[in-house]
């Protein structure tokens, strides 16, 4: 029997990170971008999903100030905003956001900072699917054929990153992306187990999966992409600017 519509949700948006592969004195979150900061992008185009009724946003300490400045004309009054105390790892950022999300809460999505062009229908699809599953993350088909490697020797000055032992299936491989939408009392269960068995997770799916929760696929699209480096950038300041120039016209 499926539950209730869910229609209203909390996202969270882990920007704690330094950001240092991209370079620059200023934290890639708080970089303008085509005009204006990063994370404002970014949650400018999450806040498009209606479902989103509560906002946190986990930034460094220090940052506290410039994160409450940067937002405040930035989120309508149908969202309430938080902002928590980020942390070392992604993990510690995601608990201590989770903690300021209202009871009233059931299911949150968690999305990158430096993600800027995912499509709100993602997080429509994604918590549609939590009625049937614990959770829902967006992904994409691996396109390249991938190998799995093992460690060498290097001798005689032969010089290789690896050697390979085997083909994996395309078939069956995705890539992770955000939106990682889940059921909140999941969520909470998957971190609490990561934190007694000392876990470290790259996203909240790997955490979900170590309860042995069930997690749904939403297809998502190579222009999701995290901004980590700085042609990265270029190319999605030249992407905004030139989008902006074709409205216009």
């Amino acid at each position: 029997m499926q539950e209730n519509k869910i229609t209203h949700i909390a996202a969270i948006i882990p920007a704690a990170g330094q950001g240092t592969r991209l370079g620059g004195q200023t934290k890639k979150q708080f970089q303008l971008l085509a005009g204006k900061p990063l994370l404002v992008r970014t949650i400018e185009r999450i806040l498009r999903a209606p479902e989103i009724r509560w906002l946190v946003v986990a930034v460094p300490e220090s940052d506290l100030d410039l994160a409450r400045e940067i937002l405040e004309d930035a989120i309508p009054d149908s969202v309430e905003l938080k902002i928590a105390v980020g942390g070392k790892t992604r993990q510690i950022s995601v608990w201590n956001a989770i903690k300021e999300v209202p009871s009233a809460a059931r299911v949150v999505t968690i999305h990158d900072a430096a993600r800027p062009f995912l499509d709100p229908k993602w997080i429509s699809q994604s918590v549609e699917l939590c009625t049937h599953f614990d959770g829902a993350i967006v992904a994409i088909p691996a396109m390249d054929t991938l190998k799995e490697v093992t460690s060498v020797d290097n001798q005689n000055g032969i010089r290789a990153e690896g050697k390979i032992k085997g083909t994996l299936s395309r078939e069956v491989i995705w890539q992770a992306q955000t939106p990682q939408t889940f059921k909140i009392v999941t969520l909470l269960k998957a971190i609490a187990n990561a934190q007694e068995k000392g876990l470290t997770g790259t996203d909240e799916a790997y955490l979900v999966e170590a309860i042995g929760g069930q997690v749904a696929i939403v297809k998502g699209s190579p222009n999701n992409f995290k901004i980590t480096n700085r042609s990265e950038w270029d190319y999605t300041e030249w992407k905004l600017e030139h989008d902006q120039d074709r409205h216009r016209s």
